[in-house]
């Protein structure tokens, strides 16, 4: 049996007759589809018949009791401010517009409305950076107002507020020219012109100087805080170099990170007007920082090897030179590796098979000898000499704490038997930095934070790119004030993920909280900026 069709539910409706004829008839419904038609745009939504009448019978009430403005706190009508995109208007003029402007013409346009019955109407638009100044003008036939507006403030000194604000931004997070060039173009939003950027530069520049200054004072203060009272007034720092390109480069950074607090307590920006030889930079570098902390006797330096640093802290300073342990082990994790493993007709010769599975122990052995070691270079020479014993299955001098001393070890690495195996790994051995210079590495120290220093520099400031002097400070700076606002910030969790290049680590990863990105730091370069505007201005 068929299903009955849905009985449609129409609208209630009504009818209205009037006397007239058919053109009659057709003039007020032509006029009634004028009004509809006029309401629509205007209200930006669909208005029927009776919504139409509706309103003109609004509108007549109104204009009897003296209110055509329409402010009757009794009005109840939707103003509808949504705008479909069409087509035609999609390449329409797109600009950024500041909160107060936006108050100011909404009052000069209602301030107008009171007193002129003519409607305001854009005749130009003119395009600053990324603000807009329009003229706007009445059709009222009787007297023409011209109104002129823009989106953005000024500033004391006559420069836009959106456009400093913009400027700021791009200086503070930054952002490459080119990189902006194709984002605003891309967008539609403007442009602020190269000379125009390049002036806010010289004239910002100071600022971010002097932040930069300040942030490294309050670093030395915290730093010196940190230490006990017999180190009182003492530092330990590590240092390192970073070189602006990837060869023969030329400015170098080399930066001094406080051992506590891990915050950069100074940094020297080095070019090849002070020394054509690049390499020669980190040196040079190096002394400036030793002096730009006298008055803080530095009590122990800290570096990746460089030899003539190590020899400018020992001859000229009183501080205790160190090396950092990472990088020689890895040098030697290098050089054990090709004596772990080779083609076949060199096996017994520069390789052994016995050695194929030693070298990640091995190393893991070193950076226990050294942080136990107490400071005593014989103690970590025989514990280094020991590795051989060990691996030979003898543990008469192993660390009472090791597990070899368990009653019921047993090795679990290949035990080395073969004469050619042992002589090639006592070689290695003893013939590696930390075995010849044991004095630079008992103190167990890293620079495992100046590393994380330079990637953080890479934000700022990109290896492929050839920065001019003042851009490179000034990124150099920011890089400081970043590093210095995020550095060992807390966090929420610490979780241990599998990882197959480092399947015994332990130590697991942190989930920091979110990177502050120069909301602390930025805020207080603008403020110093418009209080300088403001001052200048002023006297």
């Amino acid at each position: 049996m068929a299903t009955p069709a849905k009985v449609r539910k129409r609208t209630p409706s009504f009818r209205i007759e009037f006397s007239g004829d058919d053109e009659k008839r057709k003039e007020i419904l032509d006029t009634m589809q004028k009004i509809k038609n006029e309401l629509t745009r205007r209200e930006n939504k669909n208005f029927g018949n009776i919504q139409t009448l509706e309103y003109l019978f609004e509108l007549f009430n109104q204009t009897q009791s003296g209110e055509g403005n329409g402010n009757d706190s009794s009005n109840n009508r939707s103003w509808s401010t949504y705008v479909t995109a069409k087509k035609s208007s999609m390449k329409q003029k797109i600009f950024l517009c500041a909160e107060k402007s936006l108050e100011k013409i909404i009052e000069t346009v209602d301030a107008h409305a009171r007193s002129c019955t003519g409607q305001l109407k854009i005749k130009k638009i003119t395009t600053r950076g990324h603000v807009v100044m329009t003229n706007l003008k009445c059709e009222n036939l009787q007297q023409t107002h011209n109104i002129k507006w823009s989106s953005s403030p000024y500033l004391p000194n006559k420069e836009y507020l959106v456009n400093s604000r913009v400027n700021h931004g791009l200086i503070c997070s930054g952002m490459l020219p080119s990189h902006y060039n194709r984002f605003v173009d891309g967008a539609g939003i403007g442009k602020i012109g190269k000379a125009k950027r390049e002036n806010f530069l010289k004239s910002y520049k100071k600022f971010l100087q002097d932040e930069c200054k300040e942030s490294m004072s309050t670093a030395i203060l915290e730093e010196v805080a940190s230490y006990e009272d017999e180190k009182l007034g003492e530092v330990d720092i590590m240092t390192d170099a970073r070189h602006g390109w990837r060869k023969n480069a030329k400015d170098s950074t080399i930066v001094a990170l406080g051992d506590k607090t891990h915050k950069v307590i100074s940094c020297q920006h080095i070019t090849k007007s002070d020394d054509r030889v690049t390499q020669r930079h980190e040196k040079i570098g190096t002394k400036k920082i030793y002096e730009d902390l006298q008055s803080n006797d530095v009590s122990v330096g800290v570096h990746d090897r460089n030899l003539s640093v190590n020899k400018f802290i020992r001859d000229e300073t009183d501080a205790t030179n160190q090396n950092d342990t990472w990088h020689c082990i890895k040098s030697l994790k290098v050089r054990l590796q090709k004596a772990a493993s080779g083609p076949a007709y060199l096996e017994g010769k520069t390789w052994s098979f016995q050695l194929s599975d030693k070298v990640e122990p091995i190393a893991t052995h070193i950076h226990w000898s050294i942080r136990n070691c107490n400071g005593d270079i014989t103690t970590l020479r025989s514990s280094i000499d020991n590795i051989v014993e060990h691996y030979k299955d003898n543990h008469s001098s192993c660390h009472s704490t090791s597990r070899c001393k368990e009653p019921k070890y047993e090795i679990s690495r290949i035990v080395i038997t073969d004469p050619k195996a042992e002589k090639l790994l006592k070689d290695i051995l003893r013939n590696s930095t930390i075995y010849k210079y044991p004095g630079d590495y008992i103190l167990a120290k890293d620079t495992f934070y100046v590393e994380s220093f330079n990637n953080v520099v890479n934000v700022y400031q990109d290896k492929r790119i050839s920065f001019s002097d003042s851009q490179y400070n000034a990124r150099s700076n920011l890089s400081v004030c970043h590093w210095n606002e995020n550095v060992d910030r807390s966090f929420t969790s610490v979780w241990n993920p599998p990882n197959n290049r480092h399947p015994r680590s332990r130590l697991g990863k942190k989930c920091y909280k979110k990177l502050t990105s120069g909301t602390i730091f930025g805020k207080d370069i603008q403020k110093s900026f418009l209080r300088n505007v403001n001052n200048l201005v002023r006297y």
